[in-house]
Formats: structure tokens, C-alpha cells, sequence
């Protein structure tokens, strides 16, 4: 009973490549570092061109249905999604189509005032 219940006396044959010592001596790899390192992680201008193309469509749409003053803030937002490497065509169409609908506006506005000064103030 010279052997143990839990060795066995058949070689061992492991899959792959035998493990090798690591050159550190065997402790886990450091850490990598925090900026520029494997491209893993947060990236802040990532985060921002996404919030500019989310702005962007949010501005355009509230621009063409309700508040045609909001669509100039698309075409800026929309403008700093792509300076930032996001695409944000939507926003920008959209955008493009509340300037018409506001310059529009502003015409007919400037029309209203001159029918008002031209019938005597509508009295």
C-alpha cells in the first residue's frame, strides 16, 4: 500500500502544450494602463458623440412637430456628432426641414404685422 488512493500511476497526458512558467514568476500580469492602452474601457468622446447624435434627433423632431425654433440646435448637434466620428443624418434632415418650417413661419409672421400696420392697427 505504498500508493496513493489519489495518484495514479498512469502517466498523465494533458491537452496542448505543457504550461510554462510565467517570466514574473508566476503572479498574474500588471494591470494595463489607463489611457491608450488595449482600447478597452470608457471613451468620453465616444459617449459624447453619441449624445450629440441622440440631441441631435431629439432636437430635429421637436423642431418639425412642435417648436420649429429647436431646429438650428439640431443642425449644431448634429454638426458636433460628425466632427466627433457619429453619423447623425437624421438629425441634420430633420433639422434642415424645422429651419424651412421656421423661416417660413417668421414670413408669414412679418406679413401679419405688415397687414396689421397697413389696416390702421385693426381697429
Amino acid at each position: 500500500m505504498s500508493e496513493s488512493p489519489y495518484q495514479s500511476s498512469q502517466p498523465q497526458y494533458g491537452y496542448g502544450e505543457p504550461q510554462q512558467q510565467a517570466p514574473n514568476g508566476g503572479y498574474p500580469p500588471a494591470a494595463p494602463p489607463a489611457y491608450g492602452g488595449n482600447g478597452y474601457g470608457y471613451n468620453q468622446s465616444a459617449a459624447d458623440a453619441n449624445s450629440a447624435a441622440t440631441l441631435s434627433l431629439v432636437f430635429g423632431i421637436l423642431g418639425v412637430v412642435l417648436l420649429p425654433i429647436l431646429a438650428p440646435f439640431a443642425l449644431w448637434q448634429a454638426s458636433k456628432a460628425e466632427k466627433l466620428g457619429k453619423s447623425a443624418t437624421a438629425g441634420k434632415v430633420l433639422g434642415w426641414i424645422g429651419v424651412v418650417f421656421l423661416a417660413v413661419g417668421v414670413v408669414f409672421f412679418l406679413l401679419f404685422l405688415i397687414g396689421l400696420a397697413a389696416s390702421g392697427g385693426g381697429y
